[in-house]
């Protein structure tokens, strides 16, 4: 994932959130987690999100598919692989 990525799927999360400029955020080995949202995501912010390559690591998708927007749990964080 690129900065470009990483930044603009952060600031498509930021609105979510009570506190958009509180601690939201996690980074563990290769991944930054953006915790789970204050409020559910709009379906075209969760597309996007996908586009970027961000998904939600804990949302179970079937083997031969990848997270996609079909799979978007308001209740899970969401992982950017760097």
């Amino acid at each position: 994932m690129t900065t470009k990525e990483l930044l603009a799927g952060l600031n498509i999360l930021r609105p979510y959130y009570v506190d958009p400029d509180g601690y939201t955020i996690g980074a563990e080995h290769d991944v930054i987690y953006a915790y789970s949202t204050d409020f559910p995501l709009a379906a075209s912010d969760v597309k996007l999100l996908c586009d970027l390559g961000w998904c939600q690591e804990d949302v179970e998708v079937d083997d031969d598919k990848d997270f996609g927007p079909d799979n978007y749990n308001p209740e899970e964080s969401w992982s950017a692989y760097v």
